[in-house]
């Protein structure tokens, strides 16, 4: 087992080569899985699909990108990331980034908690956060099977569990298997420690779930794809941007988002759809 892996998170029985948070345990992941042949196996062959097409290309830009890292943070050592993320019905993975930080003393979570993250990232890790392409390493995790191109974001363990307490419901994302890039990510950019976002980003993806489909996954690449050409990867809900208003105007959780560039919003396949509260109360 890993030794990074918090002990507190995991319990006796399930400490094995793919351990699980504790607050997924009792979770019936039946009621929340997208049904249908595309969720079951459309979303992998797309996968498979995209990573023929995407590896290729995407070679010479990391290693671009790996040179110039090298010289940003002063080591080879420090080019890439990594992290211990919550994947596919809770299960613990490690992903892969460039790295876009400096190193500080306390930890990953801490400085998340305390809002220091911005104030972190190196020049060159606003250029690649803004493009999506600290993400490129990422493609691994795709071919390893523990992400998707197109899924909800996956968190560190330690903000899952907050808010698995905060946010009556989130661990419903983990029902399909997190993704690249995704319908929350976006429509609501990033976020700090706020249960507000946090409950918005869980309608979103509930959102998502509901209206799975081949058309949806190549709308989010669409919009993904502009938003990368154009530099918009990396927004926070607090600046005075469009991503503020869309998350001022949803603060009621309304499905509803109005955008100077609006993303194509999602078909429901059964009519209105509900927002998280009203499902869990069924």
């Amino acid at each position: 087992m890993n030794s990074a892996i918090p002990t507190s998170t995991l319990t006796p029985e399930v400490r094995l080569e793919r351990p699980v948070i504790r607050v997924v345990q009792e979770h019936d992941w039946a009621i929340n899985t997208p049904n249908g042949l595309y969720a079951r196996f459309g979303r992998r062959c797309v996968d498979a699909a995209l990573l023929t097409v995407c590896l290729p290309f995407a070679l010479a830009p990391a290693v671009f990108i790996a040179t110039i890292n090298a010289f940003v943070t002063g080591s080879v050592r420090k080019i890439f990331y990594s992290q211990e993320r919550v994947g596919l019905r809770g299960r613990i993975f490690r992903i892969y980034k460039f790295r876009t930080m400096r190193d500080v003393l306390e930890s990953d979570i801490q400085s998340w908690s305390s809002g220091q993250d911005r104030k972190r990232v190196t020049w060159f890790g606003r250029f690649l956060r803004s493009s999506h392409l600290d993400e490129l390493p990422q493609l691994i995790n795709v071919a390893k099977g523990d992400m998707s191109f197109i899924g909800p974001r996956p968190e560190m363990v330690e903000i899952e569990e907050w808010a698995a307490e905060a946010v009556p419901g989130f661990v419903t994302r983990l029902s399909i298997r997190p993704g690249i890039t995704g319908f929350a990510q976006i429509t609501q950019g990033y976020t700090a420690r706020d249960e507000e976002a946090y409950q918005h980003k869980l309608d979103l993806c509930l959102s998502y779930n509901e209206s799975l489909s081949f058309a949806v996954d190549i709308s989010i690449l669409w919009h993904t794809a502009s938003w990368m050409l154009r530099g918009k990867g990396w927004q926070w809900q607090e600046d005075n941007g469009r991503l503020a208003k869309t998350a001022r105007a949803l603060s009621t959780h309304e499905h509803s988002i109005e955008l100077s560039e609006p993303v194509a919003p999602l078909p429901s396949q059964g009519g209105t759809t509900s927002t998280a509260a009203e499902r869990l109360q069924r």
